[in-house]
């Protein structure tokens, strides 16, 4: 090992460690209440009723990790199996964050289920072959497998060791038939206008690219003590070059797919389409437009301002805060209307997470940053 990647990894190592503990603290906390409330309240320790509103904050949790785990494995497509040379350097930690962010989503769905051991063989040996959910776990499970086989092939046996392409084009596919079966979940529902639509699985496909680049941006430069001298200079490169410029254009598409399904939305007077007006009206709302859209936009649509290491990470973090309020905004929005209005409910059905769900999240933010620590220290994954 080189001198500069001596010094720079003897840099990082106290942030890895700060982030094993803070993760590991905040994992036992949250997970510590979240348990509690559970066993003394059940599922009700949930704001969710059955008036409608089946689909909470942990469901919101589960699919933004999803699809940033699919997205990651996307990303890290580009030299597992196209061989892009300037890819290279975050190909290794991308693929790690991808099963750190799928550990995430699986934990925020497993609490959310009242019965998940049942889950794990009823799902995928009911053979409701009628039912979305029934494919996308079958895509899941051969996803885990792939990811499994090249852990324990290419990211155990360090840099000098080569991905296997066959293994990884199964991830790949993988990951693209698990976020086209996501959207299609939502997107199929023609009883919810709010949901409904045949273009939901490419902004999911959108989406969890964009997820994925600003992942990679803010754990590298988190694995770097945020410190961007430290980059590998291929890193360099990459994030002010072909990266950045990736990031701009997924801003970019998934703006318009905000945008458009907004116009429409206040357009149409269609039952279901009113939560627009709502949303619209809302300041959090506006804040998501404009601070975790237009301003990361801006900031990576300019060469310039793109490669400054610091603008890109604000970026990021801006754009990952907008994305998982784009996720609540779409969960939660499609559920508003009551399918029977009248019938058990009048108006728009309103929610807010309860605690034990904010503890959930938590839990799963926790344990997808305890996993990344953990391969930042033991696996080799810079570059």
């Amino acid at each position: 090992m080189s001198t500069i990647t001596q010094n720079r990894y003897a840099a990082s190592t106290p942030m890895v460690l700060f982030l094993l503990v803070a993760a590991f603290v905040g994992l036992a906390a949250s997970g510590a209440y979240a348990f509690y409330q559970l066993m003394a309240q059940g599922h009700a320790a949930f704001n969710t009723n059955s008036l409608g509103m089946m689909w909470g904050l942990p469901i919101v949790t589960y699919d933004f990790f999803l699809l940033s785990s699919t997205g990651l494995v996307m990303l890290s497509s580009a030299w597992t199996v196209f061989r892009i040379e300037a890819f290279e350097p975050i190909a290794r930690r991308t693929l790690w964050l991808a099963i750190a962010a799928l550990l995430g989503a699986v934990l925020g769905l497993m609490i959310e289920l009242g019965s998940p051991l049942k889950a794990l063989y009823l799902i995928p040996f009911s053979f409701q072959t009628s039912a979305p959910l029934f494919w996308k776990v079958w895509g899941v499970i051969v996803y885990v497998i792939a990811l499994a086989i090249l852990v324990f092939s290419w990211l155990l046996k360090g840099r000098q060791a080569l991905p296997s392409k066959r293994v990884a084009l199964v991830a790949l596919l993988a990951a693209i038939y698990i976020t086209f079966v996501a959207g299609g979940v939502y997107g199929w529902l023609a009883m919810r206008p709010f949901w409904f639509g045949g273009e939901i699985s490419l902004a999911f496909l959108v989406e969890s690219l964009l997820g994925a680049v600003t992942f990679i941006i803010i754990f590298t430069h988190m694995a770097h003590a945020f410190n961007s001298s430290r980059f590998d200079p291929r890193t360099t490169a990459l994030f002010a070059g072909q990266l950045g410029a990736l990031f701009a254009v997924l801003l970019l598409a998934h703006a318009f797919f905000v945008v458009s399904r907004l116009v429409a939305g206040l357009w149409s007077n269609a039952d279901g389409m009113q939560v627009w007006h709502l949303f619209w009206s809302q300041p959090t709302f506006q804040a998501q437009l404009w601070l975790g859209i237009a301003i990361p936009f801006v900031l990576m649509v300019s060469p310039s301002l793109r490669k400054v290491p610091m603008l890109q990470l604000i970026a990021a973090a801006l754009s990952v805060v907008g994305l998982f309020a784009a996720r609540y905004d779409f969960v939660i929005g499609g559920q508003m209307v009551p399918l029977f209005k009248g019938s058990w409910a009048h108006g728009l059905l309103h929610y807010f997470p309860s605690a034990t769900e904010w503890a959930v999240l938590g839990m799963a933010i926790c344990l997808a940053n305890l996993i990344n620590a953990l391969g930042e220290k033991f696996l080799d994954l810079d570059a």
